[in-house]
């Protein structure tokens, strides 16, 4: 984990966070896009994510996203305030959420009204990248200013989607040229549901990316019966349906979607 320190030199402010150009006065990042899970200024400590993007490596520049919505509009404000003028710290994570390959030329973001926010470091990544970048937003609105900002960092159009089960959400990914990468952010039963779709589509589990919001609810897969079970907090679990005591194992299969529970033996 990588220590940064910085000074906001502009910033905008919207509903679920606010956008801050800055300055890195000490540390360093690594990568090009990246994560972290707090800010502290003076003996403040402020657990938010905050998602950064490198905008001039020689100027040492970054883009940092602050996702405000958990908290009153009231401690926003204060959070915004407090930072405005001050030197203030960041553990930028050693992970990158999002990874780009150097043969990758298009990318299809499929993005839910809710995670509006959460996607515009990753836009903003594409746009500095100059990667073709097609958007779809699923939202009964096409106006507002998240989408206003991210109308001026694309300079094209943003495409609408009334439905993410409908037919038109399924002939949009079956008729992407192949190489194309797709991306998906929204609520966690949308999320699935455009995966699944997109690999009925033909997309691999290497062209997808995604980013769930809320609570995911997982499962085990029961080595016995072949059934699926509810995930709780516990390492051993009794299977629903064939009464197996299972061991929940902490490997996560794609292509089951789901955790491992092997026969739990004495």
């Amino acid at each position: 984990m990588d220590t940064i320190k910085c000074l906001i030199q502009e910033e905008r402010t919207f509903d679920q966070g606010f956008v801050a150009e800055v300055k890195v006065i000490e540390g360093s990042i690594p990568q090009m896009i990246g994560v972290a899970g707090q800010v502290q200024c003076n003996d403040t400590i402020y657990q938010l994510p905050i998602q950064i993007v490198e905008t001039c490596k020689n100027d040492r520049k970054y883009r940092l996203f602050f996702s405000t919505a958990a908290y009153q509009e009231q401690k926003r404000l204060q959070i915004a305030e407090q930072l405005r003028y001050q030197i203030f710290e960041l553990k930028v994570s050693d992970n990158s959420f999002f990874q780009l390959q150097p043969s990758d030329r298009k990318m299809l973001l499929l993005i839910d009204e809710s995670a509006l926010f959460e996607s515009l470091a990753i836009i903003d990544f594409l746009s500095l990248k100059k990667i073709e970048t097609d958007i779809y937003i699923k939202t009964k609105r096409q106006q507002g200013e998240i989408i206003d900002y991210i109308q001026s960092k694309l300079h094209s159009n943003i495409n609408f989607l009334s439905s993410s089960e409908s037919q038109e959400a399924y002939s949009l990914l079956d008729e992407q040229i192949i190489g194309t990468k797709l991306f998906i952010s929204g609520l966690w039963p949308m999320v699935h549901h455009i995966e699944q779709m997109a690999k009925v589509a033909g997309f691999t589990d290497e062209e997808i990316q995604f980013k769930g919001i809320g609570r995911k609810k997982e499962k085990v897969f029961c080595v016995k019966c072949y059934s699926y079970n509810r995930k709780k907090n516990k390492n051993e679990i009794t299977c629903e349906h064939c009464k197996t005591v299972l061991d929940v194992s902490n490997h996560f299969s794609k292509r089951l979607d789901a955790y491992l529970g092997y026969i739990h033996v004495v």
